[in-house]
């Protein structure tokens, strides 16, 4: 299944390099707090020799831009609305491949225009990334090569924004050597046939939690033996190579559903119909225990009677929707640990190369978690949103990293206070006292700019 990468950042025209090893912390604040959209194309069966390409998304409610409700409701909202937008997103594809300067093609083979209005009960679900509007587009195409450019507009833009055109290769399903496999997030029985929710989040599924993988077998072989492996996948700057094998198991009987075949339900959360009969294909359904999984991108693949080869394969990543900025970097993440470690464990965690310090920043904190037969660490999460609410609350012009501030740095190491008192001395300066239970700390206005310095403590 060919991945395309379609993120806000192409729709929006940003450079990607951000995302490169060596950021700042506040850098990856802004990656963190960045609003998330998830466009995927998958591949499917089509009809009469066709083949059914598809584009899968989820805009999350934080990227897109809503208005207050008018006085008469004309736009028919729910009553409890109070707030609505509305979004367009469009496909064209053409034949052939794209030309070197990109120059424009007048083949156009096929478009599709998908369409919602959305409310929100309150300015809060605005902002939310965990409500959101998805939906599909699709195409019947004879097996080949293609470009297409997707195109974007909400609240009634005038210009839509367009993601740079792309190259894709649509297969012949029925001679494909090597399966697709599909990230599902459940499925239920529908009478003779299995109705399955797309996870509908790229290559990503939501940590800690198990998911479906839907694999179609080519040259499905009864007597053979099927087996899914998980991987962790070493990513690298020019390659992503597979790892130490976390998980294996062999497919049982009652996964496979042969003389298959899976249609789109184009509905609000895209889903697949998996029904059998008279079909061509073979398909399994396999449950993937990634609850057990650490916060990391792994390999799925699918092997047949223990042969090297995959007959087929993807890669998924755990999606945290809160993850602290801190987390998206090892050297950031190490870095953090000066307010709970000394120099002499963060220069031990920091020696060697980037696996040995993962493994051993992970120990670090595996050692502390309090709830070991788990895989979030809950003490970790706590301590890095620390460092993000510090930054952002406790800075000031003088000092704009608030994490390194003296307020920053004592919430950090024990938390919101259970009293916060600001005194106001007569011809003196302002001064903020933090109470804990059984210690106080001091602080005061050093430029009267919102900026306190640790006086004493208590």
């Amino acid at each position: 299944m060919s991945k395309q990468i379609l993120t806000l950042l192409l729709f929006l025209g940003f450079s990607t390099s951000l995302i490169a090893q060596r950021v700042s912390y506040p850098q990856l604040v802004w990656q963190a707090e960045s609003p998330t959209i998830f466009i995927d194309d998958i591949i499917l069966p089509g009809e009469d020799g066709k083949t059914t390409l598809a584009f899968i998304f989820r805009f999350n409610n934080d990227f897109i831009p809503f208005k207050k409700l008018p006085a008469n409701n004309s736009l028919n909202a729910p009553e409890n609305a109070e707030f609505y937008s509305t979004i367009r997103l469009s496909n064209e594809i053409f034949s052939g491949e794209l030309k070197r300067r990109q120059e424009a093609s007048a083949n156009s083979v096929s478009r599709d225009v998908w369409t919602d209005t959305l409310y929100t009960s309150s300015f809060e679900e605005t902002q939310s990334a965990n409500l959101y509007a998805s939906g599909s587009l699709s195409a019947q195409l004879t097996p080949g090569k293609y470009n297409f450019i997707l195109q974007l507009a909400m609240m009634q833009e005038i210009n839509e924004r367009n993601t740079q055109r792309r190259n894709i290769t649509v297969p012949d399903l029925s001679t494909k050597e090597t399966g697709e496999i599909l990230l599902i997030k459940e499925h239920t029985n529908n009478g003779e046939a299995q109705v399955l929710q797309l996870m509908n989040m790229q290559n990503n599924v939501p940590f800690g939690k198990d998911f479906y993988a839907l694999i179609r077998i080519p040259n499905f072989d009864n007597e053979a033996e099927y087996s899914v492996k998980v991987n962790n996948a070493n990513p690298t700057e020019k390659d992503t190579t597979s790892g130490s094998n976390i998980y294996s198991e062999i497919i049982e009987d009652e996964a496979f559903y042969s003389n298959s075949t899976i249609n789109l339900n184009e509905e609000e959360e895209p889903s697949l119909t998996l029904m059998e009969g008279n079909y061509p294909y073979t398909y399994a359904l396999v449950s993937i225990p990634a609850s057990n999984f650490d916060n990391a991108p792994y390999f799925l693949s699918v092997i047949k009677n223990n042969e090297e080869k995959p007959i087929a394969r993807t890669l998924f990543r755990s999606y945290w929707p809160n993850m602290p900025a801190s987390l998206y970097n090892l050297n950031i993440s190490i870095d953090m640990l000066k307010y709970i470690a000394s120099e002499s464990e963060i220069e031990q965690i920091n020696n060697g190369n980037d696996k040995e310090r993962e493994k051993k920043f992970r120990e670090f904190w595996e050692s502390k978690d309090p709830t070991p037969n788990t895989v979030y660490n809950e003490l970790m999460a706590e301590y890095y949103r620390r460092i993000d609410y510090a930054y952002k609350e406790f800075g000031s012009q003088e000092n704009p990293l608030g994490h390194e501030s003296d307020q920053g740095e004592i919430y950090i190491k024990f938390g919101p206070p259970n009293d916060k008192e600001r005194v106001f001395p007569p011809g003196g300066k302002t001064r903020e006292v933090w109470k804990y239970p059984n210690r106080t700390f001091v602080f005061e206005a050093s430029t009267g700019f919102g900026d306190f310095v640790l006086i004493g403590t208590r």
